[in-house]
């Protein structure tokens, strides 16, 4: 099968889900554009610019839609992430609906995280919205656009847990759901050593607001009375950068708003680190019963922290766990069969023109 996926490299995502599936057979190809400095591009077609505002950029988005109109002829399914669109003026799923290709959408945040649910159902975005006087109103109409644009074009719905509660079922034909992938393999694990007389905790800020950074550095300003320890806020560095203060640190500090938790922490656990962020109550059930994140939320942060600066065991323990989680949940080898099940139902769906009913799996935990 002939799997091409496009078109942003949202948190390395497509470069972990396309080697997997490579490993299993699946002739897969990425095909990506925009800014890479902080991504993955390995097993990726990378077309990458960080400025819109030159004559390198038109270039390179020529470049960018000439491989989009070659490669989607010879793709039978489309993996798209994010809902971004590869072409101007809709002509992307128009030229979709003309070659009459398979497809699945992915959906990973804010391309339709709904602004209203998530304040009816997490405090600390609801306190979060009200303080920058922001109206959520836009997000319910934004995200119902976007859903309606690729459920007309044919293709089925892929989410995470943490994704399921803003997806408008009656749109689709199917609604899939899928952990989040990375290649386990990729990364060596480190546990943290026991005895280490001065942690490293580690907090990547790529979007300050969402992830929390303020309650994470008010937490650190109060224990820095007490306990001897390294703080490394990681942002605007490289990927390699990034990973290599990851690598190093005996605590992870993943988001603190949000109320999930994304690829970042899923790299921290496989480097076996423990890992600390704030999963709302409505997800603790929705995940692995093994998850082991350990939950924090602005308000307890810093007890929590407390805790693990004191026991090197603790944080010891915590790491190995995180290791064997996403051996078992989330490995891109691991999950390309299921996905690549996905594409073979979607792809004879399209072949047999059948309108089937809505289906909405099972979780798969």
């Amino acid at each position: 099968m002939r799997v091409l996926h496009l078109p942003v490299n949202i948190a390395s995502l497509p470069s972990h889900t396309v080697r997997g599936l490579r490993q299993i057979g699946v002739e897969a190809r990425g095909l990506v554009f925009g800014d890479m400095r902080y991504q993955s591009t390995v097993g990726l077609k990378a077309i990458h610019h960080d400025t819109c505002r030159s004559l390198t950029w038109l270039y390179r988005r020529l470049l960018f839609t000439g491989y989009v109109l070659r490669w989607s002829q010879w793709a039978e399914v489309l993996h798209w992430y994010f809902g971004t669109p590869a072409l101007t003026w809709g002509l992307d799923l128009a030229l979709m609906r003309v070659l009459n290709k398979a497809g699945v959408v992915e959906w990973l945040g804010s391309d339709i995280r709904i602004a209203e649910v998530e304040c009816a159902d997490n405090p600390y975005y609801a306190a979060e919205c009200a303080t920058e006087r922001q109206s959520p109103s836009p997000s319910l109409r934004l995200s119902l656009e976007r859903q309606k644009r690729f459920a007309a074009a044919g293709f089925a719905c892929l989410v995470a847990a943490d994704m399921a509660q803003y997806v408008y079922p009656g749109l689709w034909s199917r609604v899939y759901c899928l952990p989040q992938r990375i290649v386990v393999a990729d990364y060596e694990p480190i546990y943290p050593d026991p005895a280490a007389r001065r942690p490293v905790l580690v907090h990547s800020s790529t979007n300050p607001r969402l992830k929390g950074t303020s309650a994470v550095l008010q937490a650190v300003e109060h224990l820095k009375t007490k306990y001897n320890f390294e703080f490394r806020l990681i942002s605007g560095t490289s990927r390699d950068e990034c990973l290599r203060s990851v690598r190093e640190a005996d605590i992870f500090l993943d988001q603190f708003l949000l109320g999930s938790h994304g690829l970042a922490a899923l790299e921290a656990m496989a480097y076996g680190k423990p890992v600390v962020g704030y999963i709302k109550p409505s997800l603790v059930e929705r995940y692995p019963a093994d998850l082991p994140i350990i939950n924090a939320n602005p308000d307890n942060l810093a007890d929590v922290l407390e805790s693990l600066l004191q026991s090197g065991r603790l944080r010891y323990e915590a790491g190995r766990r995180g290791r064997l989680y996403v051996e078992k949940h989330h490995d891109a080898v691991r999950l390309a069969p299921r996905l690549a099940e996905i594409y073979r139902q979607q792809w004879r769906q399209k072949r047999s023109g059948a309108q089937e009913a809505i289906v909405r799996e099972r979780w798969p935990w």
